[in-house]
């Protein structure tokens, strides 16, 4: 089972709310600049870069440390839907496989 998000996706999260303005738009030829130049895997900014267009009611629920913990980082952070409501859709759906045992 994956690891729970918690403290490390908050501050993966903090890190990234500072930096939404100059996420949105960049390419994916801008991404992998920052990937080489931060010394990190090309598809982990990717994924944290998703997380910035996360809903706000779910970026709260992760700095206070509120979503449910059957929710875990690949979860929000790939293939993340711009549509808020589709977002939460997913964290329903997450929450309700883990508990129906379906994962």
């Amino acid at each position: 089972m994956a690891k729970p998000i918690r403290r490390s996706l908050a501050r993966r999260l903090g890190r990234n709310i500072g930096d939404r303005r100059r996420a949105v738009g960049l390419t994916q030829e801008q991404l992998a600049e920052i990937a080489d130049r931060e010394k990190i895997d090309r598809s982990y900014v990717s994924r944290m870069v998703n997380l910035t267009t996360l809903a706000p009611d779910i970026q709260a629920a992760i700095l206070d440390e509120t979503l449910p913990e059957e929710v875990v980082l690949f979860d929000l952070a790939i293939a993340t839907p711009l549509c808020w409501q589709a977002q939460r859709q997913r964290v329903t759906d997450v929450v309700s496989k883990v508990r129906a045992g379906k994962t």
